[in-house]
């Protein structure tokens, strides 16, 4: 089961890829634990992840993430470009086809 709440609203910002104001649920590991947490925005180019257990600038991670258009959870490689105390911002390495459909869906 999917749980989302998208708010449609999407910002531009002079960056490459528009970002989608979206509250979808990841998964990642972080040590041993796998955290759960949910995203603030997303993009074709990666995500905000709303989190207190932040990995470090950096970190090449895979991730799972719910996305609403797609029946089961997409894993995806990307890389921590930085971290606060809310959270971290990811770069996605790459797409396939699937992802970056669902990911256009959810500005639908």
């Amino acid at each position: 089961m999917v749980t989302c709440c998208v708010n449609r609203t999407v910002t531009a910002n002079k960056r490459q890829f528009e970002r989608i104001n979206a509250q979808l649920t990841v998964r990642f590991a972080n040590g041993d634990a796998v955290v759960e947490a949910k995203t603030r925005d997303v993009s074709l180019g990666g995500i905000f992840i709303n989190t207190d257990r932040a990995l470090p600038y950096g970190t090449v991670t895979t991730f799972e993430i719910d996305l609403p258009a797609l029946p089961a959870p997409a894993t995806i490689e990307g890389t921590v470009r930085w971290s606060s105390t809310d959270g971290m911002g990811v770069q996605f390495h790459s797409l396939r086809a699937r992802e970056t459909w669902a990911i256009n869906q959810l500005a639908r």
